[in-house]
This record gives structure tokens, C-alpha cells and sequence, in this order.
């Protein structure tokens, strides 16, 4: 009876213990974070042909896929060995059904393979997609490519409006691995210390902080870690000043490395720079290095020489509605912005309330800023970043100290080269 009793109460213990991890939230390794609401990651794991589709933090996956690898098993290596790539790729391009054989189905998305991971490690081949299948009526047969991901035509048209060129990330795997989601937020936030300190490194010209973020083994076109540092030493002796803004991090683990992806607005006296930066962070020595680091400038966008021969309007903000409150130093403006075009466009809303001089306050990323016309800074103040597909609502408020009064605002769309768009002045 004591036994009994004995192992009654070893086996209540055992599930009293187990009982907080039932009702913990688990999620991806891989996805420590995906960026915005909207923005989307795609998990394939080969061991069960299934690909996940996730979007912004949501543990639980949008859409699930059955999708067919290479036709051996492991990671890629070489040229014709028909595996499937293990890690983090990006899409680089499209692949319309008039380009690719039948075989390849309605469309393909090419990844970066090999990537710079890939390179560093002597894997060889290319030529890896994820496409479409030719037979809308057969079932997709298991490890059946000669290494690229494909799925049938119907689901590949499903997940083409979530893919974003340069930007959204496909990550192959053999199985999933999924952790309480406070580890992975821990894992996360350890990466945006790292990239804040980086940035500060940067940013503040100090090379030693700078530079120990970086691998030993760091390579960067013709640069190694020696004489990168010394290129930046050259550099900061040259700018009175660099500004560093990250937006749209992306933070994602495979295997061994990590990659972190962002959009970079960097700004100095002598030069600037807007576009994708990637970093590829590997373990040295216990700590998280750089290994590789990648840059995709951004292009200048013009709008298509058919819009401009049409005399549309490509950029506008229309709509001006506003409220003013002297007493309880309260202004409130309504407008919408929209695009005319089909494409979405990436676009830096500037807004200025200005008093009868000509000072007043600046919309930034931190909210209303003070300036004056003679700030030297006001430059380096830059607005909100919109990502434009047809028409966005703003609603801005502002808090004003007493005996302030508006009597005009300044509403202006750059490109994120620093081109002016669109420029709106109203009158109060």
C-alpha cells in the first residue's frame, strides 16, 4: 500500500511539473523575428514535405503547404548532387511561365544559393528555386527535385502575394524545432543589443567597439577583418559626422548562423547610403561575430514613362482636414497620401507646422521635434517611412506649448535617395 501510494504521488508530481509547458506558447527556432505585422517567412522542413507560411510574431502558421525536395537527402555541396540547400536564402527574381519549361510550372521565385554562408563554406551549384509544377492533377511525389522546392501551380499562386524580392526569407531545414516563445524573444533581443551597439559603434566613429563585433574571418569584397579596420579608421578621419537608422529588422537562425536583415539609411557629410543591408553572424569563440556582411543598394525609382505621358498623378496628398486648440495647445491634421500607380513604393512622409517665423515643430520617428530654419540638423531628421501600394489615411496630432500658433503646414514625400515626390503647403 505504501508503494502504491508512493508512486501515485511521484507520478501527480511529474505531470504537476509538466502542466506550465502544455499551456506555454511554442514557435519556430528559426524565426526570432520576422519584422512587421505584415511581413512574412517561409519554413520549409524536408524531413515532412510540408512548407509553412508565417506572418508578423503569430506562433501559428498563415497557410501550410505540401511541397517536394531533392531527390537525395542532406545539405547541398555541390553542382548535380540533387539535395535540397539547408539554411536562409532570399528571393532574388521572378520567372514567369513564358521563361521556364513546362516542367517548372506557372512561375518561379530563384533564391540565393549558394548565399554568403554557403560560399565561405566551398558549397557549390545554383540554379535552386521554388516553382510550380507542371501536372495541376497529379500529387506532388516526395523528394522528387533535383534540389529545387516546388509545389503544385494552385498553392504557388496562393503564397506569390507574400513574397517581397530581397526581402522575404525562405528557410530549409530537415525538422523544426520549436522552443517556448520567451526563449525565443530572449534569443531575439540579444540580437537587436547586438545590432544597437553595432550601429552605436558606427555611428559614433569608434572603430575599437565597432570592429569587435566582426568575425576574425570576416571577408567583404576585397577586404579582410585587418584591413576593413583599416578602411574605417581612413573613413572617420574623413566625416565630421555619420548617421545610422535601421528600420524593418529581420532576425533569422539556421544551424549554425544567423542572419539579421534590415533596411539602412546611412548619411555622413561626403556620402549616403539607402538600402538592404544583411549581416551573417556566426559563433566565435562562444559570441555572436559578423561574418559576412551584404549590401543591396536601393534604386532610384522613377514612376513609368507611360504614367507621366498620361499626366497622372503617380504621388499626391489630398483630403487636408485639421483642428486647432490655442487653449489647450492642441493641433490635429487629417490628409490621406496616395499612389497612382500599381506598384507599392517605399516613401518618407515629411510633415512641418510652422508658426509666422518660420520655426515650429518637425514630424520625425520620434514624434513632433522642435526646429528652427536655421537647424543644421534638420536634415537628419527624417519623417516616417510608408510603404505605399494605393491610398493611407494620416491622422497627426500635435501638442504644442502655449503661445504657439500655426499658421501653415508643409506636407513632402521623398524617396528614400533624399528625392523630393510630392510637396502640399496649406494655410491655417
Amino acid at each position: 500500500m505504501r508503494q502504491s501510494f508512493v508512486r501515485a504521488e511521484l507520478i501527480l508530481l511529474l505531470l504537476l511539473s509538466f502542466l506550465p509547458l502544455c499551456g506555454e506558447n511554442l514557435y519556430p527556432d528559426n524565426l526570432l523575428m520576422i519584422g512587421q505585422e505584415k511581413e512574412t517567412a517561409f519554413l520549409v522542413e524536408k524531413r515532412s514535405q510540408k512548407m509553412y507560411l508565417y506572418q508578423g510574431n503569430n506562433p501559428n502558421p498563415l497557410m501550410v503547404f505540401t511541397i517536394t525536395t531533392g531527390k537525395n537527402g542532406g545539405n547541398k555541396m555541390s553542382e548535380g548532387d540533387e539535395k535540397t540547400p539547408l539554411g536562409i536564402y532570399f528571393f532574388t527574381k521572378t520567372m514567369e511561365d513564358d521563361e521556364l519549361p513546362p516542367l517548372y510550372g506557372l512561375r518561379a521565385f530563384v533564391m540565393d544559393y549558394p548565399n554568403a554562408i554557403d560560399t565561405f563554406q566551398q558549397k557549390r551549384g545554383s540554379g535552386i528555386w521554388l516553382h510550380g509544377s507542371d501536372d495541376p492533377f497529379k500529387p506532388l511525389t516526395p523528394f522528387s527535385t533535383r534540389g529545387c522546392v516546388a509545389m503544385k501551380n494552385a498553392d504557388l499562386g496562393k503564397v506569390s502575394s507574400y513574397i517581397t524580392l530581397d526581402k522575404t526569407p525562405i528557410i530549409t531545414v530537415e525538422e523544426i524545432r520549436f522552443r517556448p516563445y520567451k526563449e525565443v524573444v530572449e534569443e531575439r533581443d540579444l540580437f537587436l543589443n547586438l545590432l544597437e551597439s553595432w550601429r552605436k559603434g558606427w555611428e559614433s566613429r569608434q572603430i575599437d567597439k565597432y570592429i569587435t563585433h566582426y568575425h576574425p574571418l570576416f571577408r567583404m569584397d576585397n577586404f579582410d577583418y585587418v584591413s576593413y579596420k583599416k578602411f574605417k579608421e581612413r573613413l572617420n578621419s574623413l566625416y565630421s559626422f555619420i548617421k545610422v537608422d535601421l528600420e524593418d529588422i529581420q532576425i533569422i537562425k539556421a544551424g549554425d548562423y544567423v542572419v539579421t536583415s534590415f533596411y539602412q539609411v546611412y548619411q555622413s557629410d561626403k556620402k549616403r547610403f539607402v538600402g538592404v543591408k544583411r549581416l551573417y553572424w556566426v559563433k566565435d569563440g562562444g559570441r555572436w561575430k559578423i561574418l559576412r556582411e551584404i549590401s543591396l543598394p536601393n534604386k532610384r525609382w522613377t514612376p513609368p514613362k507611360s504614367t507621366l505621358k498620361q499626366g497622372g498623378k503617380w504621388m499626391s496628398v489630398e483630403d487636408f482636414r485639421w483642428e486647432n486648440d490655442p487653449l489647450q495647445g492642441l493641433f490635429r491634421l487629417n490628409f490621406t497620401v496616395k499612389n497612382g500607380l500599381k506598384s507599392p513604393m517605399a516613401t518618407y512622409l515629411v510633415v512641418k507646422v510652422l508658426g509666422p517665423d518660420g520655426s515650429g515643430y518637425l514630424y520625425s520617428r520620434e514624434g513632433f521635434v522642435p526646429f528652427s530654419p536655421s537647424d543644421p540638423n534638420l536634415p537628419l531628421k527624417r519623417g516616417r517611412l510608408l510603404s505605399l501600394t494605393t491610398a493611407q489615411e494620416m491622422n497627426i496630432p500635435l501638442q504644442y506649448e502655449k503661445g504657439f500658433y500655426p499658421s501653415r503646414v508643409e506636407v513632402q514625400l521623398f524617396d528614400p535617395e533624399g528625392i523630393l515626390l510630392h510637396s502640399e503647403t496649406i494655410t491655417i
